[in-house]
């Protein structure tokens, strides 16, 4: 009696000591496998197939169907707020380019004019000097 105890303690130590009693169970596997992956598990052969591993795995893969569907509505949102702003922001580039254009169009006019008003003031200048000489030399 004392050796059976004795060996039921040393059993019990050695199980424990090893974590065979928190060791998961292949089903128990399967389930959190096909929970965390929304794949279902490869089929083990000398496992038995049970009904409650097809209904979890139909219920995740329509959640993660669920879950893709939640991802794609929310990427053609983020697509459709993209490119409206990329439209507002090519209409405020041209909005800008017009208004630079004009600008410049007004400082190449203010140029020409000056430009013209020197050169006939150096035309009148050359002019009158020429005229100045002329009279000299009479």
């Amino acid at each position: 009696m004392r050796l059976t105890l004795l060996a039921a303690i040393l059993a019990a130590l050695t199980m424990t000591a090893c974590g065979k009693p928190n060791q998961a169970l292949p089903e128990q596997e399967k389930k959190n496998f096909e929970r965390i992956t929304g794949k279902p598990a490869p089929a083990d052969e000398s496992a038995p197939a049970s009904s409650t591993d097809t209904s979890t795995g139909a219920s995740t893969s329509s959640s993660v169907d669920a879950a893709k569907g939640e991802i794609d509505a929310t990427v053609d949102a983020a697509k459709d707020k993209i490119d409206a702003t990329v439209d507002t922001a090519k209409d405020k580039i041209a909005d800008t380019v017009e208004a630079t254009e004009e600008k410049a169009g007004t400082a190449k006019d203010a140029v020409n004019d000056k430009a013209e008003a020197g050169v006939d003031t150096i035309k009148d200048t050359a002019s009158d000097a020429k005229k100045g000489a002329l009279d000299a030399i009479k």
